[in-house]
């Protein structure tokens, strides 16, 4: 700090004896005018260049006269040059402020000087020069007060040197300032060469000063717009622009020169404004040093200077007279200025060093242009490198400032670089810690909200799903947390491929079907024919996920819509709700991570971390995301992805592959079927071939039968020529139908139980598996599979079937022997009172009884298919005995083909006659016609069950259909409409009118005996 201190004052010592070497005058007189006369017959203005007419001039005082007046009178006294007439005293008396004035001075030359010329500086307030009695220039028009016209530019002018000798004459009016007028600066003679120089120089030096005051306040204005906190950049510009003005307006006066006709009142305003410098210099110190400077002093010295900047606009002859005070304001703000750079020299503040010596040297410019105002000096003596030193000490100021406040920031950053890195260890780590918990009060709760508590309350279960709803968009914020981890460490790892995006857009919108508690209809108006993007699977779903989400949250009724269009290589995706909208200034805050917008005391209020990933997603993968919005008018959000043209048959069932099977390298085209015939029947459907290739290489081996397909089409193709397929694995993107949907479609024939599914997928979101449950899939499994977890999953879902299958077996078998105990009672009685009357008739009922028991008591029979001879037998001993019971009651017709035998499904016809005898023709006091149609139309066989009995409402058909089956029931309608779904091509009808009647229609596929050990398997080996 000592060294700093001691270098300061040797500087200082420097710039004073500078300074001092300037306005020091010369001792020597050699070239000073005495008693009106200034001999230089032996001064050279080639080498010595111009002179300046400094002396004692002639003086006459209240008058304009030429040289005929001194000759006749003489002057009336000897006055120095440079100087304010004020300060003159004639006869004992001061010449008056405003008054006019004749200068003269008599110039021995050379005579070798022919073109000589003159400059003037500053002759207040208007003035005209005449050399040897012609006028060779002038500024301004002197003369009485009313003809008199004020102006006081510098200007040269030249004249021919013929006699040897010169008479210089200047007439010199001042009605405007207040301090009087005169000749204030030197004039200067010279050679032509010499004046031009001398003016060329004192205007670089008035435009150098213009142009870099005016650069370094444009650049510092720039800057605080920029940056609008620091309010001293701003103060800074001002300061600069107003040296500008000054250096405009004093000096030569280059502004007049640029603009010869702005009025004298004007220009005398634009020159008192530039004392604007003191007020903006003032504020940027006191902001720049704040802790040094005193407040309310600071604002009382900025009150002064306002006041003083406002009498500029007062006349001339009323703000002149102020002179003194803006003198003594001014000086008042640089003693202010440096005392507070002084304490901030001994407080060690960054850089405050190089602004005390660059204020020193500006206030030695401004000292000297303010002694120069007011007479005391000549504008010559200011050391033309004040300016930008203060320039250079300012830039170095800024230098160190930033050097130092860099550094700072630099070791801000490393530390906060650090505080972020343990702030995204503790969150991930916390992140984790809280999904274990979160799921188990997640599944706790939903457990209690099961059917089988019955225990709670309304209001109970709605605060139960209240806290699940709570928890689960607490869940979803960890994973976004975790996933914003992954994304700022770059460790997210993307598997760019084309995807379809239609199958992808379905996928999400079932998974909200079933998650959507609203007044909300999502509208998919993709056309299924889009072309594919190129993105990662996975991330593209999270994608839609939150923006879709984003909607649902800010829709409260309406339609949310997604829109696509293709164009310049990019696919454009657009979600579209009708809720509540963005206000236009929370637009460029949504994609803001942690930026909230809206009401804050929004039900849906969220941390801000969805969309934030959401276009960090986007762009990973090469798109963009935008946002257009109104309030009360929705939101469409919109994101671009690359796109890729669709080309279905890159993945089709014609693409031919190699692969190492058991019998070594081979080719096969999808659908492809490879296995052990007599082995369970697997069915793959994937569109990825890389995939289809990995699973049928891995199961080869497990004495399968595969069945491998690459579309959800030829899915259905395949199970219908292959019913009895044990397991379906199904991967759910894929072109066309999706997985969902192929999903959905099995389940409308076959139960959980009949054909299982195991969904294939490579999502991670939990929704994913709910909607995949939702539409019937018996479990999950997730990409890149291991082959241990899937096989052992498979043995599970086909173990579970066998032993479904095995279980309703032996409920058929159960319900074949399942007979009533009154009804054989009945039957009994009927014989034993038969057997009074007819023993023939009994002898044929204990027949058709024997034969009907012999066909019911069959509990180890597990066949799926019997022939349809035998179930006619049961049939009409059923009928025979029923016939027995009840004599008369009604008749029983067979209509049928008698040149095939087929087989049918056990239990097939009997309930539906039992049905129509009990339900039919029942409770009729003149009985009824009971008629079985069975017919062989090649392909499918046609049983029709009619009578004419007191039929049934098409309500009550629907509740026959849709019921449960009741304990002890027998086998109802509804048991025979779910076991023939799975033959393909069966189906099921009623067709009834009150009063009149009904038919039951049954059609199943025409199998034959030999079909029986293989059930429509066609298989094609390639061995």
């Amino acid at each position: 700090m000592k060294l700093k201190i001691t270098a300061t004052l040797i500087l200082f010592i420097i710039i004073g004896l500078i300074f001092a070497s300037y306005i020091t005058p010369s001792k020597s007189t050699e070239n000073l005018a005495k008693h009106g006369i200034l001999n230089l017959q032996e001064y050279d203005f080639a080498q010595n260049g111009p002179v300046r007419l400094d002396g004692e001039w002639e003086f006459v005082p209240g008058k304009l006269v030429d040289s005929n007046y001194f000759s006749e009178r003489g002057a009336s006294a000897y006055v120095q040059v440079p100087s304010l007439w004020t300060k003159y005293r004639i006869d004992n008396q001061s010449v008056p402020k405003f008054t006019n004035a004749t200068y003269r001075l008599l110039v021995k030359l050379p005579a070798d000087e022919n073109l000589l010329g003159i400059k003037t500086s500053n002759i207040r307030m208007s003035n005209a020069l005449y050399v040897n009695g012609e006028k060779i220039g002038g500024s301004g028009m002197p003369g009485e007060s009313q003809s008199y016209r004020p102006s006081n530019t510098p200007y040269l002018s030249f004249f021919e040197n013929t006699k040897g000798n010169i008479e210089i004459i200047v007439h010199v009016t001042n009605y405007h300032y207040a301090y009087g007028g005169g000749i204030i600066s030197s004039l200067y003679l010279g050679d032509e060469q010499n004046i031009l120089e001398l003016r060329q120089n004192a205007l670089m030096y008035d435009w150098v000063t213009i142009a870099a005051f005016f650069m370094v306040g444009i650049y510092f204005l720039g800057f605080y717009l920029h940056f609008r906190r620091d309010k001293s950049l701003l103060y800074f510009s001002l300061f600069c622009f107003s040296v500008v003005l000054y250096s405009l307006t004093h000096g030569e006066k280059v502004l007049h020169s640029l603009f010869p006709m702005i009025p004298y009142g004007i220009f005398v305003i634009l020159q008192c404004s530039s004392n604007l410098i003191s007020l903006f210099l003032l504020a940027y110190f006191h902001t720049i040093l704040r802790s040094h400077s005193n407040k309310k002093f600071a604002q009382v010295l900025a009150i002064i200077g306002m006041i003083c900047s406002l009498s500029a606009f007062l006349p001339v002859q009323i703000n002149s007279q102020f002179q003194s005070l803006y003198s003594l304001y001014f000086l008042a703000v640089i003693l202010y200025v440096l005392y507070v750079q002084i304490k901030a020299i001994f407080a060690k503040t960054t850089g405050a060093l190089y602004l005390f010596i660059g204020s020193v040297t500006l206030i030695m410019y401004f000292i000297v242009g303010t002694l120069n105002v007011m007479g005391n000096t000549a504008l010559d003596i200011l050391p033309p490198i004040l300016p930008f030193a203060y320039l250079l000490m300012l830039s170095l100021f800024m230098a160190h400032r930033f050097a130092d406040t860099y550094r700072k920031n630099e070791e801000l950053s490393e530390q906060l670089l650090q505080v972020d890195k343990f702030k995204d260890e503790f969150l991930a780590k916390t992140s984790h810690e809280f999904k274990t918990p979160l799921h188990g009060m997640i599944a706790i709760l939903q457990s209690i909200l099961s059917p089988t508590n019955s225990n709670l309350t309304t209001q109970q279960q709605e605060k139960i799903n209240f806290v699940i709803d709570k928890a689960k968009r607490l869940s979803s914020l960890v994973n976004d947390v975790l996933d914003l981890t992954k994304l700022k460490r770059k460790e997210l790892n993307l598997e760019i491929k084309p995807i379809d995006l239609y199958s992808t857009i379905f996928v999400v919108m079932e998974v909200f079907s079933y998650m959507l508690q609203k007044d909300i209809k999502i509208i998919n108006s993709i056309s299924r024919d889009i072309s594919f993007v190129r993105a990662d699977e996975n991330r593209l779903r999270q994608i839609l996920y939150n923006l879709i989400d984003n909607a649902i949250k800010y829709t409260d009724q309406g339609t949310i819509e997604l829109t696509a269009q293709e164009g310049n290589g990019k696919i454009i995706i657009s979600i579209r709700d009708t809720g509540r909208g963005i206000a236009s200034a929370d637009i460029n805050k949504v994609f803001h991570a942690f930026e909230r917008v809206g009401d804050s005391n929004t039900e849906y209020q969220s941390v801000g971390l969805g969309l934030s990933i959401t276009k960090q997603l986007v762009e990973l993968q090469g798109g963009q995301i935008w946002v257009r919005s109104a309030i009360g008018e929705g939101s469409t959000f919109s994101f671009s992805l690359p796109a890729v043209e669709r080309n279905i048959e890159a993945v089709s069932t014609i693409e031919e592959w190699h692969y190492k099977g058991l019998g070594g390298m081979q080719q096969f085209t999808v659908p492809y079927i490879i296995g052990e015939p007599k082995g369970k029947k697997i069915m793959i459907v994937d569109d990825n071939h890389s995939n289809l290739r990995v699973l049928i290489e891995a199961l080869n081996s497990e004495d399968y039968l595969i069945i491998a397909v690459d579309n959800g089409k030829d899915a259905f193709t395949l199970l219908e020529q292959h019913p009895d397929i044990d397991l379906i694995l199904l991967d759910i993107m894929m072109p066309g139908l999706n997985g969902f949907e192929v999903c959905k479609k099995i389940r409308e024939k076959y139960s959980l139980t009949e054909l299982p599914v195991l969904m294939l997928t490579a999502a991670i979101l939990a929704e994913d598996m709910v909607a995949g449950f939702q539409a019937g899939a018996n479990d999950f499994l997730h990409k890149p599979i291991e082959l241990s977890e899937l096989k052992t999953r498979m043995k599970n879902l086909i173990l579970m079937k066998d032993t479904a299958l095995a279980a309703t077996a032996i409920e058929m078998a159960y319900l074949q022997a399942q007979i009533k105990p009154h009804f054989i009672y009945n039957v009994l009685n009927s014989i034993l009172s038969l057997s009074y009357l007819d023993i023939e008739k009994t002898r044929a009922l204990i027949t058709n009884f024997a034969i009907f028991l012999r066909g019911s008591f069959v509990f180890t029979n597990t066949n799926k298919l019997i022939p349809i001879h035998n179930e006619i037998s049961l049939v009409k001993s059923y009928v025979e005995i029923e016939k027995a019971r009840f004599p008369e009651k009604f008749d029983f017709v067979i209509d049928r083909d008698i040149d095939f035998d087929c087989l049918i499904p056990p239990l097939l016809i009997q309930p539906l006659v039992e049905n129509a005898i009990r339900h039919g023709i029942g409770g009729r006091r003149n009985g009824g016609q009971i008629s079985l149609y069975i017919r062989n139309n090649k392909d499918t066989v046609t049983i029709k069950v009619t009578d004419n009995g007191r039929g049934i409402s098409q309500e009550k058909i629907n509740q026959i259909l849709t019921q449960k089956q009741h304990e002890n029931s027998g086998v109802g309608l509804l048991n025979i409409v779910n076991r023939i779904k799975k033959y393909s091509g069966a189906t099921f009808s009623i067709e009834s009118e009150e009063h009149k009647g009904t038919t039951v229609m049954v059609i199943i596929p025409y199998m034959t005996a030999t079909e029986k050990e293989d059930v429509n398997v066609k298989s094609t080996h390639n061995r």
